[in-house]
């Protein structure tokens, strides 16, 4: 294993993320209540890194997930990077709240659903009692993408720092898999290395269809993507 300590991933051209510096990689699976509504992440097992680099699979059709088995190859996977470099606020809408404001960038939506408790937080956000405020800030930190982002009125952001580690999320209540959970701000670059915006939490592609790579645009909802596991 390489003595290099940064923990970062690069994408590579039509090819799988290689994942550099061993972070913590946990399957982590999405719970709902009896509503259907997503209430919390039940980590289901970890994945041994022995190496690093280690490739992680992009193109959706390993039967080692999330592992590249090289099947990107012979699926002859397109890859190509779509995502823009700018700051994810920049196409954001605006919520304009009595005590909070919210940004929403809803192509980075990875369809985790914990923003449609308690009425959405499109409409807690116009609400000023403690619980609404106290369920804006739950929503915005449970979203994985990060496509949900709160300010206070003095412009400061509002989220909970998280350790540097990914997450391969699954969606047990619709039994499909969803995209590689990037958390504690890990960096993201491109095949010419050049770095996308470094954030607390975003989402990589797993099914190899979003129209946003490397970024999950929820995609893998639509095709009702499921990822093949040995163990």
């Amino acid at each position: 294993m390489e003595t290099n300590k940064e923990i970062y991933i690069k994408v590579t051209k039509n090819g799988p993320y290689m994942l550099y510096g061993a972070p913590p990689v946990v399957k982590q699976t999405i719970i709902v209540d009896e509503e259907g509504i997503s209430i919390e992440y039940a980590n289901e097992g970890v994945f041994e890194i022995k190496t690093s680099p280690v490739a992680l699979c992009r193109c959706g059709n390993s039967k080692n997930s999330p592992f590249c088995d090289g099947s990107h190859i012979n699926s002859k996977f397109d890859g190509t990077l779509k995502a823009e470099f700018n700051d994810i606020l920049d196409k954001a809408q605006k919520y304009e709240g009595p005590t909070l404001t919210l940004f929403d960038n809803e192509k980075y939506c990875a369809f985790a659903r914990f923003c449609d408790a308690n009425s959405g937080i499109w409409e807690l956000i116009f609400k000023d009692d403690d619980f609404s405020i106290s369920e804006v800030k739950r929503q915005a930190d449970m979203c994985p993408s990060g496509r949900l982002i709160v300010f206070d009125k003095q412009g400061n952001l509002i989220e909970t720092k998280l350790e540097k580690s990914i997450g391969i999320l699954e969606d047990a209540n619709l039994r499909i898999s969803g995209p590689l959970w990037l958390k504690g701000g890990i960096r993201v670059e491109n095949e010419e290395n050049k770095s996308y915006q470094i954030r607390t939490r975003q989402t990589l592609c797993r099914c190899g269809r979003s129209s946003n790579k490397p970024f999950c645009d929820c995609t893998h909802r639509h095709i009702h993507f499921k990822a093949q596991y040995k163990i």
